[in-house]
């Protein structure tokens, strides 16, 4: 019987993923990490190259993994695209690009593991999700739609999954110090009448992000998840991904809407 099981991080070069691929190393998972570019984060961490948004690397890479290590135990969907832009403001391909990486590229990579998972009738499939995937944030539409349609097929993966002694979890962080505002996609269409708060919708969002929480809460909540024998579909971390969600459903709706439309600065 083995005794280490092993873990595929994907996206794992920078924030969530670099520390989740590091302390699962160091939790004494055997871990492959992977990246658009080649390159290397150390730590016990094998990287491999992956882009989510194509078929080709994805078959590629968990080719590399099983021949590497013959199965995988723990796959943890963690690759995103982050984007700041106004709906009706957004093109078409931007927001085509926004799903094909955090929604389709999460469908990728889990139907190139499952065969493996399902032959040895054991396995964990980790999603990473939002605060926006729990609710709409303004100047985040693309994003909350392409989380929102990941929680919902997970959801439906679990129950599919079940049987097979699978387990499927969703990690729901709020806004956390990752930099992430750093690589967003900010395509605009230029419609004038956005003009004036198209600034302070990004100056919001960058502000949420500084202000947020230590990455490494997240991280250290998906190595538990790894852990647990039998882990539960949702963990919410953060203070905002606990709380917003709850005063959604308290709260009257147009309270509630008119409090998100003060926080990202649409009075």
């Amino acid at each position: 019987m083995r005794n280490q099981k092993i873990a595929l991080v994907t996206g794992a070069s920078s924030g969530f993923g670099e520390l989740t691929a590091r302390l699962l190393a160091q939790s004494g998972f055997k871990v492959f990490g992977t990246s658009r570019r080649s390159g290397t984060i150390g730590g016990g961490v094998e990287m491999i190259e992956l882009d989510v948004t194509l078929q080709a690397s994805v078959e590629a890479c968990i080719q590399t993994v099983l021949t590497r290590s013959d199965t995988i135990d723990v796959l943890v969907n963690n690759a995103g695209q982050t984007h700041a832009s106004l709906v009706e403001d957004t093109p078409i391909e931007t927001a085509l690009r926004v799903f094909d990486t955090n929604f389709w590229g999460v469908v990728r990579v889990t139907n190139a593991v499952l065969p493996t998972m399902r032959q040895q009738r054991s396995g964990l499939i980790i999603n990473v999700s939002s605060l926006a995937g729990l609710v709409g944030v303004p100047g985040q539409g693309f994003y909350a739609a392409s989380k929102h349609a990941l929680e919902g097929y997970t959801e439906t993966l679990q129950s599919e999954l079940q049987q097979f002694n699978i387990g499927v979890s969703l990690v729901e962080p709020g806004f956390f110090r990752t930099h992430l505002d750093r690589s967003m996609l900010r395509g605009s269409r230029g419609i004038s009448d956005y003009d004036s708060i198209r600034s302070k919708i990004e100056s919001a969002i960058s502000e949420a992000i500084s202000g947020g929480g230590d990455p490494r809460d997240v991280a250290q909540r998906i190595v538990v998840v790894a852990r647990t024998r039998r882990p539960k579909l949702r963990y919410r971390v953060g203070s905002d991904a606990t709380w917003v969600p709850r005063w959604k459903t308290w709260l009257p709706e147009g309270w509630f809407m008119a409090g998100m439309r003060r926080r990202f600065h649409l009075k």
